[in-house]
């Protein structure tokens, strides 16, 4: 959630405004819309990496500080390298050159049946009401100043 408010942040949006998004009520939606995709992304990192153990899949040292040097010299040329924490970001680096090296691992051994699922459709209904709950906060807050 704070990830979220951040992004609205760098995106140009006013401090005030993302503080009156920053509501208790807000928080359970985002967590009810969040907790589908963050369960099943944790079982994909789950099975990938139980998948990297049992084939002993292990990312040579030589791509992780390949990768690292990429996205070093990417925070300098964009004037962000005193943001730059290595020790933070390798983990993150090896852990998604590995699931790549199970996923490229998978591509050639398995034998897969894809099957197409539709996506849930966008709700019209639900949008209008939670645009409209969030019109009649900010009404609220503006009359109560």
């Amino acid at each position: 959630y704070a990830l979220m408010m951040t992004e609205f942040r760098d995106n140009g949006m006013a401090d005030d405004e993302i503080k009156k998004l920053i509501t208790p009520e807000n928080f359970v939606k985002y967590k009810d819309i969040a907790k589908p995709d963050i369960e099943e992304d944790f079982k994909v990192s789950m099975a990938t990496d139980e998948i990297a153990n049992m084939e002993g899949i292990e990312v040579p040292a030589a791509d992780i500080d390949e990768q690292i040097k990429s996205l070093r010299e990417q925070a300098v040329s964009e004037g962000q390298d005193g943001e730059f924490d290595e020790q933070a970001i390798r983990g993150k680096v090896e852990s998604t050159l590995q699931r790549r090296m199970v996923f490229e691992f998978l591509a050639q051994v398995a034998d897969l049946d894809i099957e197409y699922v539709e996506e849930e459709q966008f709700d019209p209904a639900l949008m209008e009401k939670l645009a409209q709950e969030s019109l009649e906060r900010e009404e609220a807050e503006a009359a109560a100043a």
